[in-house]
Parts: C-alpha cells; sequence; structure tokens
C-alpha cells in the first residue's frame, strides 16, 4: 500500500505522522496541485498527474484537496479519501469516506489487522475470483467429494435434511447424517440413518456441516477426530446456489467486495476504539475465507448482544425502543441489565401470535408499550415473504401482509436507546426514525448481517440522518450472525 498526498496537504497536522511514516518507507507520492510546491520534496517523488503511475500492482490511498478534479484512475488501484462534510464522493466508486483527516492515521497501524489488508490487496478482483479464492482452501474435501462413494451430512435438522434431498437430486449417495444429539443416535431422519461422529470410521469420508451457526464448534470436533474433508454449508452455494440456496449472512459477499472495498475501508477507519477495528477486521477474513475461526475469536458473550456494557448505559427516566422486539427476550435482558432501571420500553412486534408471547413473557413489568406492527420507513401495509430457512423479508409479492409505522410515527419522547434487528429492514427503518434520531441523538444497536452490505450501507445512512455519531463494531457468534453496529 503507497500515498499518494496532493501538495496542499503538505503541513496538514491531521496528515503529519502518516506523511512522515510512508517517506520513511518510501512509499509516498506527492500529486502537484496549483501553485502548491515543497522545497523538500525530491524530483522522483513528484508527479504532476495520476498517468504517472506505473505501478498497478500496489493499492493507493489518495489525499487530496477537496477542490482537486476527479481523474480516470483507469486500470490503477487508487482509492480516494473524503472528508464527510466533502461533496462528490456519492458519485465515485472509488470513494473512501471518512469523518476527519486524522482517522487516515489508522493505516500506520495496518500490519495488525491481516483481513483488511488483504481485502486492499484484492482490490480490483471480480466476484468470481473472491469466490474462487475461498473454493481454493477447500479443494482436497471437494476433490474428496467429488470422488467419494458416499458423503455424511453433520446436523440432522432443517438444513441438514434439506442439504441430503438436495445431494440426492444430484445424484449423490447420503451415507448417514452425523448429529450430537444422543436422542436422534439410532434413529432416522428421511429414511437416512443418524449416528454419533464416534460411530464413523473412515476418516476420509467427506462431511458436509450444515449448520450456519455452529459451524466452527463443528469444525474444531471434526478436526480433533481425524476428520478433514468437510464442507461448511456455505462453500456449497459458492458451487451452486441454485441447489444449495445461500443463507444470511452470504448473500451477495462476494459481489459487495468486489463493488465495495472503499467502503469498507472508509468504515474501518473511522471507528473509535481498536476493539472495533479487531472486530471488523475478523469479520473481513470469515468473509474472505469462510472459516468461522474468525469469526469465533472476536465474538463476545451472546448473552450482551446489543447491550455492550461498556457502551450502553440505564437511567430511571431512560425510554428504550425495540424493533423486532420478537418475544422479549431483548427487552427482558435490558431491564435485567438496567436492574429494572428505566421510564418506559417499547416493543415493535407485527407477528399477534408472537407478540402475545411476548406480553406473557413480560407480565410482571409495568412500563411496556407493546406496538403490533413492524419498524418501516413509512406508514402503511407490506407483505412479507418467509424464506422457509433462516430468515424472511419484505417483498413486493409477499405471502403475508404486515402492518407496518415509522417509529416517529409512535414513538414522540426522546429514546436513550434504539434496538433494531428487523430481518434485513433495518435501512427503512433507520429512514422511518430520522426525526427521532435528529432530535434526540440516542444510542443505536443496529443488526448488520443481514445483508452483505450493512457492515458499511448502515453506518452511511446513520451518518446521513445525524453525522455526530462515533462508530463501535462488536459480534455475537462463532459465525457470521449477529453483529451488532452501535452509534453512540
Amino acid at each position: 500500500m503507497k500515498l499518494i498526498i496532493g501538495t496542499s496537504l503538505a503541513s496538514s497536522p491531521s496528515l503529519r505522522a502518516v506523511i512522515n511514516q510512508f517517506t520513511k518507507e518510501g512509499k509516498i507520492f506527492w500529486l502537484k496541485e496549483g501553485n502548491h510546491s515543497i522545497d523538500s520534496i525530491q524530483s522522483e517523488s513528484l508527479i504532476h498527474s495520476l498517468d504517472e503511475i506505473n505501478n498497478t500492482d500496489s493499492v493507493f490511498i489518495l489525499v487530496v484537496s477537496p477542490d482537486t478534479q476527479h481523474e480516470d484512475f483507469g486500470d490503477k488501484k487508487i482509492l480516494r479519501v473524503y472528508e464527510r462534510k466533502e461533496s462528490g464522493w456519492n458519485s465515485d466508486p472509488h470513494a473512501v469516506v471518512i469523518d476527519e483527516l486524522s482517522q487516515i492515521d489508522t493505516l500506520l497501524e495496518m500490519n495488525k489487522y491481516p483481513g483488511m489488508t488483504q481485502l486492499l490487496s484484492c482490490y480490483g478482483n471480480s466476484a468470481d475470483e473472491f469466490k474462487a479464492m475461498i473454493l481454493d482452501q477447500y479443494r482436497d474435501a471437494l476433490e474428496a467429494m467429488k470422488n467419494a462413494k458416499g458423503i455424511a451430512v453433520f446436523n440432522a435438522q432443517r438444513l441438514g435434511e434439506f442439504v441430503a434431498k438436495s445431494l440426492i437430486s444430484s445424484g449423490g449417495n447420503v451415507l448417514t447424517f452425523i448429529d450430537n444429539g444422543t436422542s436422534k443416535h439410532g434413529t432416522k431422519v428421511a429414511d437416512i440413518p443418524v449416528i454419533s461422529l464416534a460411530e464413523l470410521t473412515d476418516k476420509q469420508t467427506p462431511i458436509i456441516i450444515a449448520t450456519t451457526r455452529f459451524s466452527k464448534s463443528i469444525a474444531k470436533q471434526l478436526k480433533a477426530n481425524g476428520f478433514n474433508n468437510y464442507l461448511p454449508y456455505p462453500v456449497l452455494s459458492l458451487i451452486d446456489p441454485e441447489l444449495y440456496p445461500h443463507e444470511i449472512p452470504y448473500i451477495g459477499i462476494q459481489e459487495d467486495f468486489a463493488q465495495n472495498i472503499p467502503r469498507h475501508l472508509g468504515v474501518f477507519l473511522s471507528l473509535i476504539d481498536d476493539k472495533s477495528r479487531e472486530v471488523h477486521d475478523g469479520l473481513i477474513q470469515y468473509r474472505l475465507k469462510y472459516d468461522a475461526a474468525y469469526a469465533d475469536a472476536v465474538s463476545d458473550q451472546y448473552d450482551r448482544q446489543y447491550f455492550d456494557e461498556k457502551l450502553i448505559s440505564y437511567s430511571q427516566d431512560g425510554i428504550f425502543v425495540d424493533l423486532g422486539g420478537y418475544d422479549g427476550d431483548t427487552v427482558e435482558k435490558y431491564i435485567q441489565f438496567g436492574e429494572s432501571v428505566y421510564k418506559k420500553i417499547y416493543l415493535f412486534e407485527p407477528d399477534e401470535t408472537i407478540l402475545e408471547r411476548a406480553k406473557i413473557r413480560l407480565k410482571n413489568f409495568e412500563g411496556i408499550e407493546y406496538v403490533p406492527t413492524g419498524a418501516y420507513s413509512k406508514d402503511g401495509e407490506l407483505r412479507f415473504s418467509a424464506s422457509g430457512r433462516t430468515n424472511g423479508f419484505f417483498s413486493e409479492v409477499g405471502d403475508l401482509i404486515i402492518p407496518v409505522q415509522k417509529l416517529d410515527s409512535v414513538v414522540k419522547e426522546d429514546p436513550i436507546l434504539i434496538k433494531m434487528d428487523i430481518e434485513g429492514s433495518e435501512k427503512d427503518a433507520l429512514i422511518g426514525a430520522t426525526k427521532t434520531i435528529q432530535r434526540s441523538k440516542p444510542k443505536l444497536a443496529i443488526a448488520a448481517y443481514h445483508f452483505a452490505t450493512d457492515l458499511w450501507r448502515l453506518v452511511d445512512v446513520i451518518r446521513e440522518i445525524n453525522p455526530s455519531y462515533k462508530f463501535y463494531f462488536r459480534h455475537y457468534s462463532e459465525t457470521g450472525l449477529e453483529s451488532v453496529i452501535y452509534a453512540i
């Protein structure tokens, strides 16, 4: 990675450290801007146009005056840094958007973040090239699966049964299910026997890990018992997405990387604390390699999801809004962690059956208003499609009609915390809460895993509504599920 700095910024205090370090390493170019000239710049480091950059293998970070016109970068791997207050970045596919120039100092520590470093080195790759990188890591297991007389499926539940049926429909031979549930051993699912791992004696048997939540634990178990020819389900989705549809959070990951590396870098540089950058980096590594160990390494305790003890506080006058309240489990945690210190809670849940479960669960607590609608960018009704797998989503042709409301239409007070986990509708719910977010600046805890682009897109949406927020990332599972953006 190299820097290209506009000469007008040579004396910028915000860039002093990064300029000094990259100059020492011989990784800096100066782009002549107007009448700005610097006697100390060596002639070989001074360029008058980006056309003078000949090295197309390196990634260049371009930091120039807002007045400098955008150039055609051609096949050069150049990412241009913008402060958010500048204009023009919305239309620039190479834009790295940060809050202030001082945040570029994080570039000095990139050796601590192998995920972002590798992602930057892949700038310019196509989605197919990102897919090929993952498949190459599993080539031995893929070859074993191709040549095997039979395959085992780990997990005799919904996804496992789906995988087995798909394998059989494509001419595969499913020998057995493997499951850690002892009550299932000796039974059959879809007419296929269920056994324990200890009962599978052939260590060369290819095994499909048919779960998106516990793939790291199962992979560790398989390795410990001498089974190395295993494939996580998401790898099958890369090979044949029609036969093995992508599950959340794997939908569109490679396409996102091919198009939006500058956006990922901008969010990464803007994060406030080291832990957030470590979490972000671990999730990037996970998405690059489909190895759940990277996600697990940056995961916090699941019970603290949405309520990081260093970021979330409680108040006797506090109002909490739960968008995607489900059966009241998150509200119950809020009350528990806050030691029953709150004024009022709003729980949004459009499914009447589930909402009744929430009322039963929370019947001993006062000050809870149950809102029987979904949260969205407008008031009205929307169609909702249940995927039949792990999630649902709003759709033009959905099979269910769901009432929806803007948060601004319901909540007139000033909440201290808004939590959102609403099956990919977080962007629209944020838009529907614009007035509240601008007026009150509540803390936000937003699920950021339903779409591949959520890691950067939701940050952009929040910034557009209220640019004064600072951002933190946390993660709460051993796979790509349960990531949370905190806006404080």
